[in-house]
């Protein structure tokens, strides 16, 4: 049960923190996969070393990194504006379609790819994107099974 409620204080100071940095700092928000990692490891380090030292490290730690990959996760379905969350939000417009059709998701990440370089030219993956995509092909294949 500790361990749990260790979880849950991590993820809400580290949310109240990462709010102050947004908004009254003025911090880009494209450093935000960083100012994730950082605030919550630091907080969930400083509530261990302080708190709860008699807790298994072990299990503290990994159950602290599998919230934290989940929330990386959903905070980049939600920074990267996922076709999935904009179509939730606006189902019930009449225009669906065509607003959809207008938010051009495919032609914003092909620029994006191009932006980050992980593609060279229209058809060719840069050095940065084969590793990329082997990494993703090798964690998938390792944790979820779903890419074959």
């Amino acid at each position: 049960m500790i361990l749990i409620v260790s979880v849950i204080t991590t993820l809400l100071l580290s949310i109240i923190f990462k709010s102050f940095l947004f908004k009254l700092l003025k911090v880009k928000i494209e450093y935000w996969p960083y100012i994730a990692v950082v605030t919550y490891a630091i907080i969930s380090c400083f509530i261990y070393f302080n708190y709860l030292t008699h807790v298994n490290s072990i299990e503290y730690f990994v159950l602290h990194l599998l919230l934290l990959t989940s929330y990386i996760l959903f905070l980049t379905i939600v920074f990267n504006e996922s076709p999935s969350v904009f179509f939730l939000q606006n189902i019930r417009k009449k225009e669906l379609k065509k607003s959809f059709l207008e938010k051009k998701f495919v032609k914003h990440r092909f620029n994006l790819l191009k932006k980050k370089k992980l593609i060279i030219n229209n058809k060719k993956l840069s050095k940065k994107g084969t590793v990329l995509y082997r990494s993703i092909v090798f964690l998938s294949n390792t944790l979820l099974n779903d890419i074959n």
